[in-house]
């Protein structure tokens, strides 16, 4: 097989560290399943932990969920005004855009408390190995140069592209929108190295998860792919910040699940762990 058919996959576990159930999911389904990387929220509620944890993981890549949609921010609520509202954690989503959008969103601000989100990672004694954020809020126009700069400045060389062609899947209006404005704001040149083919959001919530885990890796292009998932073990914590909630646990259980295994195997797909089975990735 030439090295340009070669298939590699690199499995992507975000919210590292939100709840204990999170973190606990997360480990399993990398030390039982497919999951290669794994994305932190630096202001989650079981961040530490996860963070100790990952210490003793040598394969697994761990990188920075930048987060401006759920919590607190990392910095003092006085340094961030422009991204919280009266209870100073960070607004939600459609907040965020709206702000964007009406440029009520303070740039430096944004920049500053992902600078602090990444030191928060760093100094727990792990080097990041890529960038994402939840709800992908490092794609809006204004925030992706942003993204991009507080990457380099912390020699990180991977940040998620999350383009993914979405079809024969009924969603309600609203999602399907939101979809394609994702889509669209990821149709520019990218300013970092990522994945040639990104997949899973039209996995998350799935009713039948696991045929179309691997339906998908039957039919995984030749380069690289990031597939993004959400494993989890719902607990209390999870149900007060979370809507994703049981789809997690049924993650959990299909990627560690033998016959997923097999398949990868069997269609010679080459997982991307990281410390040195896999890693890298193309601009």
């Amino acid at each position: 097989m030439s090295v340009l058919a070669v298939r590699r996959l690199r499995v992507t576990a975000d919210d590292f560290g939100l709840t204990p159930g999170v973190t606990d999911g997360i480990i399993e389904s990398h030390r039982c399943g497919i999951v290669t990387h794994t994305s932190v929220m630096a202001s989650g509620l079981d961040f530490d932990r996860a963070m100790a944890e990952a210490r003793g993981l040598p394969l697994l890549g761990v990188g920075v969920h930048l987060t401006l949609t759920w919590g607190l921010p990392a910095l003092a609520v006085e340094r961030v005004r422009s991204l919280v509202g009266p209870d100073g954690r960070f607004v939600g989503l459609g907040a965020i855009i709206r702000r964007a959008i009406t440029q009520r969103l303070v740039l430096r601000e944004v920049a500053e408390e992902w600078r602090a989100q990444i030191r928060k990672v760093t100094q727990s004694g792990v080097a990041p190995t890529h960038l994402d954020s939840h709800h992908h809020v490092h794609v809006i126009p204004s925030l992706l140069p942003l993204a991009a700069e507080v990457a380099r400045e912390a020699g990180i060389d991977w940040l998620r592209r999350p383009r993914e062609f979405l079809c024969g899947k009924a969603v309600p209006l609203r999602r399907m929108a939101a979809r394609i404005i994702l889509g669209a704001a990821c149709l520019r040149r990218w300013p970092l190295p990522t994945s040639d083919t990104f997949r899973g959001v039209s996995l998350r919530g799935h009713r039948h998860f696991r045929g179309a885990l691997e339906q998908m890796l039957r039919n995984l292009p030749a380069g690289w792919t990031e597939l993004m998932v959400h494993p989890g073990k719902p607990d209390t914590a999870l149900g007060r910040e979370d809507a994703f909630v049981s789809g997690r646990g049924i993650e959990l259980d299909d990627l560690c699940a033998g016959s997923v295994r097999q398949l990868i195997a069997d269609v010679g797909i080459v997982l991307d762990w990281a410390g040195g089975r896999g890693g890298g990735g193309r601009g």
